[in-house]
């Protein structure tokens, strides 16, 4: 895991931080990948997007609005 001290820059009308070239290898994306930003408490968490997974979840929230009782009564 490698760590680096960044500024974070204004952007247009936004705010970013430059990913060093080692540690974006690092994690195996590259440019033009698509990728989930979490934040919570002053940290951030950057994520591969997984279409698969983006599917499940766009799926599962479509069954869970169809079937509003289902879970309910899997839960008792």
């Amino acid at each position: 895991m490698s760590t680096a001290t960044k500024k974070l820059q204004r952007i247009g009308n936004s705010t970013g931080v430059v990913i060093p070239a080692n540690m974006l290898k690092e994690s195996g994306l590259s440019v033009g990948d698509e990728v989930i930003i979490a934040s919570s408490k002053g940290r951030f968490e950057i994520v591969a997007l997984d279409p698969e997974f983006d599917a499940m979840c766009t799926a599962a929230d479509s069954f869970i609005a169809d079937h509003p009782n289902a879970l309910k009564k899997l839960g008792e």
